[in-house]
């Protein structure tokens, strides 16, 4: 009996000391494969468990597994998943501020971009613009420079005339195509490809990563990189979810967001350098605008921020925070 009652008890203890080290599960999903958003999450995974010596399990979802991106950010709201990494622009309908880095014409560079988004001060604001909804940012890094997949070549600003182009949903974006000319056409994303290959639209504005992972040369055999803008992405992540992890596993899930920004940003930049080879490598023609033609956008583009942002009351704060980080920020890459 008393071997029995010493058995019992051993096994009590080891249950309750199993129990109290149980793994917090954090899934991550995103509509993105085989892209910087991909091998962020797997590697944001991989140092989250090492550091958190395997407290929080992390789970990586690729291809919208998860769900479209709406779904998945009411998701975040609702608690039901722990991050989701996208640009920062598809949570403008909860905070119109998050448009600020949509503003075209404003960098001079990739790192100009990136070292924008980081610094401090405009980081921790811009990061918590979606807090009152339950959603917080623990990284921040820029994916891209914005290039348009067309059907036909656009070699200088009188190509874009006349075409229809797939844009956000945002006054923004589709004065940005109505100022180059073109006429603007809102749709999902995961719409694109379908209508480029029935000649709904003409083109895409989006990075040169992201389309070439999905594989778009298949249809659209042209590619001009215009850099109008950068387009930032993020980690988002669950205030509901993160409520259920102790003080200091909330911290690690923010601080190891921020301590791989700069690892990301490297990475991103060595997608961004390899994706005019597989372009290439896929039959498609990359186009690069003139110096004098680049400069004629940027300067079309460049007061679209002004109009939209500037004189907007829910944007306004951010948008002016914007633009003194810009002058105070390098293109050196870090």
């Amino acid at each position: 009996m008393n071997k029995f009652i010493g058995a019992t008890v051993a096994l009590s203890a080891l249950l309750y000391a199993s129990a109290s080290y149980a793994a917090f599960e954090m899934r991550i999903g995103m509509v993105t494969i085989n892209d910087p958003q991909f091998v962020f999450a797997k590697k944001y995974a991989e140092e989250l468990e090492k550091r958190s010596k395997g407290q929080i399990k992390v789970k990586v979802f690729p291809a919208a597994q998860l769900g479209k991106i709406p779904r998945q950010i009411e998701n975040l709201k609702l608690g039901a998943q722990g991050g989701f990494m996208s640009p920062p622009g598809f949570f403008s309908g909860i905070n119109r501020a998050f448009q600020v880095l949509d503003a075209p014409g404003l960098f001079r560079s990739f790192w100009h971009a990136h070292n924008t988004a980081t610094e401090k001060e405009f980081r921790s604001k811009y990061l918590n613009l979606a807090s009152k909804a339950g959603v917080v940012g623990a990284a921040i890094f820029n994916y891209g420079a914005t290039s348009i997949a067309s059907v036909k070549p656009i070699r200088n600003l009188n190509d874009m005339k006349g075409l229809k182009i797939r844009v956000l949903a945002t006054k923004m974006e589709s004065k940005l195509a109505s100022t180059l000319g073109m006429t603007g056409v809102p749709m999902p994303f995961s719409e694109v490809l379908p209508a480029l290959q029935r000649r709904t639209i003409d083109g895409c504005r989006s990075s040169m990563v992201v389309m070439g992972a999905l594989k778009f040369f298949s249809t659209t055999k042209y590619i001009t990189q215009i850099e109008s803008g950068h387009i930032p992405t993020a980690l988002w992540v669950s205030k509901r979810w993160m409520s259920k992890l102790p003080e200091n596993l909330q911290k690690l899930v923010m601080d190891v967001g921020r301590e791989l920004e700069p690892w990301a940003a490297n990475m991103a930049w060595g997608f961004n350098q390899k994706a005019v080879a597989l372009w290439k490598k896929n039959g498609a023609e990359v186009i690069k605008l003139s110096a004098p033609e680049q400069a004629r956008l940027t300067y079309a583009l460049a007061p679209l921020g002004d109009e939209f942002l500037g004189k907007d009351k829910t944007t306004k704060d951010m948008y002016a925070l914007l633009k003194k980080t810009l002058a105070v920020t390098s293109d050196k890459q870090r």
